[in-house]
Formats: C-alpha cells, sequence, structure tokens
C-alpha cells in the first residue's frame, strides 16, 4: 500500500489567456491575501520616532504611563536623548534584577510592591506631568 498525499485544494487554470487559481472546494477563483496595511494604520511605534535630523522627534503616549494618553507629543532633541538613555537605563535595571533574583530571591517582592495601584497612579502622574510640557494642547486646559 503506498501512501499518496491528499488532492491539492487549489488548480491552476487557463481562462481568457489568464492563468486563474480555482478553489476545489468552492469551484470560485481563490480569493487573492489580503493588501498590506498602509503606511498610515500602522500601530504606534514604542518609542520617540524621529521627524528631522535636528533630534526632534514624535512620541505617541499609551496610558500603561500617560493618564492623557493617546497624544502626539513633539519632543526637543534632548528629550529625546533623555527618554533614550532613560529606555536604555531600565533594561540594564531589569538585566541587573533578574541576576538579583538568583542570588536573592525575596526581590521577587518588589514588582508586586510596584504594582500596587497607588505607586502606579503616582508614576504615572509625575510621568504625565513632564509630558505635559511638550504637549501644546494642553496648555490651555
Amino acid at each position: 500500500m503506498t501512501m499518496q498525499p491528499p488532492p491539492s485544494r487549489y488548480r491552476v487554470v487557463e481562462k481568457g489567456r489568464r492563468l486563474v487559481v480555482i478553489d476545489t472546494h468552492t469551484g470560485q477563483p481563490a480569493a487573492r491575501r489580503p493588501a498590506k496595511a498602509s503606511p498610515e494604520s500602522k500601530p504606534a511605534a514604542l518609542g520617540p520616532e524621529r521627524i528631522a535630523f535636528d533630534g526632534r522627534s514624535t512620541l505617541v503616549t499609551r496610558a500603561f504611563y500617560d493618564d492623557k494618553a493617546p497624544r502626539t507629543l513633539t519632543l526637543d532633541d534632548g528629550a529625546t536623548g533623555m527618554i533614550e538613555k532613560l529606555r536604555s537605563a531600565a533594561i540594564g535595571a531589569a538585566v541587573f534584577y533578574a541576576v538579583l533574583v538568583v542570588f536573592f530571591p525575596w526581590l521577587l517582592l518588589l514588582p508586586i510592591v510596584l504594582l500596587h495601584g497607588e505607586v502606579r497612579r503616582r508614576i504615572r502622574a509625575a510621568t504625565t506631568e513632564w509630558l505635559d510640557r511638550y504637549d501644546a494642547g494642553s496648555s490651555a486646559g
């Protein structure tokens, strides 16, 4: 007994001097793949996106750290550099924390403290206050 692969679901036929892929289950032409998303519908970047050679960038905030999110802020070179340095420091701190937890397992309690609602609210409020300096629309409100 030889094992044969199952018949293909699709077949290619010529119609009007064009090749057409037919779905054998429906008998209709196979549906095309959905078109790629347009640049306008791409998801927001996680960090600042450079918009000029002088260091300016835009940042789309998220509710995780901004009470007024989502909003698009235009940051100067100094703020962009600070955010990039903070991101690098956070990654380094996370790696250092992971190594420390191996030797001091009781440090696993630290995220529980940081996840407490009041602590998160204060950190988010301080971040929102800092971001307000770069929001042209929030000066009136």
